[in-house]
């Protein structure tokens, strides 16, 4: 699976950009570097075929010069005179072409029906050579230039050839021996070849080093996410040297380990907390009963106890309830959508409570004005049921509480105020936390669970609303919730 890495696909993707560049430059250069050759290779036989092509008339009736007369003359350390015989005209065409024959130039004159005329001697003794110029010849013979000599360059094996047919029925063949040219060339196919191996190594090897460093920001994070996994929570991503997207993604990263170390902080401290309020109510329980089974006791000792068992039961249920809501709203669950009025729901709490109000010496005050929502009616109803109800209980005998319900732009506002004995600034911030007591007159025994106004929080948030409290010792508190109304 090595080649899964990110590493060793960004050195294959630079291989084989490499390899691709590299090939296509080289084979450029050997190809240019190879028709340059090729074309000097033509200027020579041609060259060749202008300084013979006199001495090939000598030696194969019908030829001439490709540009006249004054191209078919013999070098000058060559003189025909009028007087020479035939034997002695061809013996000195002969030297004048040994003469010329320079760098393994060649050449042979033949008829169009492969009868050959004369062979220099420098000519390679091929077999093959003049069946395959008689071929050449008959295939441009389809398509014939009147009036004009055809001229044919090819390539035969390790030879470069020149044919020449002026009209009529005899041909003459010039070549160059291309072998040391083919020797240089498969010379310089190597040499290239190596060279380009060694850029790409040169290139991989970079490739491989800058990956590495451009990879070194992703090894530290996953390091770190690592170390984080095996229980190192406070540990964060080293942030120096990555920029650009790597440099976010740390930052994301380190946002999010954060969030998380602070939700698991969250859950053990509340399963911590929850452990602890359970366990008051069950030690009451099992002392209680533990004790009325030890011994015989009276009616009214053992109604006590019962009694007791009772309230820690009720205080275990009210806990577990309280758990249950808060465990079902961090869900996120879709809430219904109904519809419902705040000034109903906060009806309907003031009469429930009417009694709760007068046992505590309190006075419950009404305004209430249509506040239409959309939600959960339950769950609504409860927090309003909550905050009057912590008013009530959480205050001296004589505080008065004032329950308002109305609209404010595009909010349906519900509004409990008391002028009770108030929270203190320090506590302010901390009582929508999970079984949190500021009131200092509370306990587990005689107070609530310290859930309430948490569970209070989690509704409000829930139907996308706000929750706001403002409080002064001694003056008094008011909580001021804001949700959407009906219309919005």
């Amino acid at each position: 699976m090595i080649f899964q890495s990110i590493r060793w696909r960004i050195l294959a993707w630079n291989f084989a950009l490499l390899a691709a560049t590299a090939t296509v430059l080289l084979v450029a250069f050997y190809r240019h570097e190879r028709q340059n050759r090729l074309q000097e290779a033509d200027l020579k036989v041609r060259q060749f075929m202008t300084q013979t092509m006199g001495a090939m008339g000598e030696l194969v009736p019908g030829l001439g010069g490709p540009r006249g007369a004054a191209d078919a003359r013999p070098p000058p350390t060559v003189r025909l005179r009028a007087g020479d015989s035939p034997a002695q005209r061809k013996l000195k065409a002969e030297q004048a072409i040994q003469l010329l024959a320079k760098e393994g130039a060649w050449c042979l004159g033949a008829s169009v029906e492969g009868k050959e005329i004369y062979r220099s001697s420098t000519a390679p003794a091929d077999d093959t050579l003049l069946p395959l110029c008689v071929e050449e010849l008959r295939v441009e013979d389809e398509n014939p230039s009147p009036g004009r000599p055809l001229v044919i360059v090819l390539s035969h094996r390790d030879q470069r050839l020149l044919i020449h047919r002026p009209p009529g029925q005899n041909f003459a063949v010039f070549g160059l021996s291309m072998a040391d040219t083919e020797k240089y060339l498969n010379a310089l196919a190597w040499q290239l070849t190596l060279a380009g191996l060694g850029v790409i190594v040169i290139g991989c090897s970079i490739g491989w080093v800058l990956a590495g460093r451009s990879l070194r920001p992703i090894d530290r994070i996953a390091s770190t996410a690592e170390a984080i996994a095996d229980g190192d929570y406070g540990r964060q991503i080293d942030t120096a040297g990555t920029e650009n997207e790597l440099g976010r993604l740390a930052a994301v990263l380190n946002d999010t380990f954060a969030k998380m170390n602070a939700a698991r902080d969250r859950v053990t401290q509340f399963t911590a907390d929850a452990s602890h309020e359970l366990r008051t109510p069950l030690t009451v329980i099992l002392s209680d009963s533990q004790g009325a089974l030890r011994h015989e006791r009276t009616p009214e000792e053992y109604r006590t106890a019962l009694e007791t068992i009772k309230q820690s039961a009720l205080r275990m249920k009210a806990i577990s309830d309280g758990l249950l809501e808060l465990a079902h709203g961090d869900t996120g669950a879709p809430l219904p959508q109904g519809d419902c009025d705040l000034a109903d729901l906060a009806d309907e709490s003031v009469a429930l409570l009417a009694r709760l109000a007068q046992e505590h010496g309190a006075h419950l005050v009404a305004k209430l004005e249509g506040a239409p929502v959309k939600g959960d009616a339950g769950r609504l109803g409860r927090v309003v049921l909550n905050l009057v109800i912590n008013a009530i209980l959480h205050n001296e005998a004589g505080v008065t509480v004032t329950v308002t319900t109305g609209i404010e732009g595009a909010f349906a506002c519900l509004t409990i105020t008391d002028d009770g004995r108030g929270i203190s600034p320090e506590n302010l911030d901390k009582i929508f936390e999970r079984f949190r007591r500021v009131d200092p007159m509370r306990s587990r025994h005689t107070g609530g669970a310290g859930l309430g106004l948490a569970i209070v929080k989690q509704a409000v948030e829930a139907h996308g609303g706000t929750i706001a409290v403002e409080s002064k010792v001694g003056q008094g508190t008011t909580f001021k919730i804001k949700l959407p109304t009906a219309a919005a």
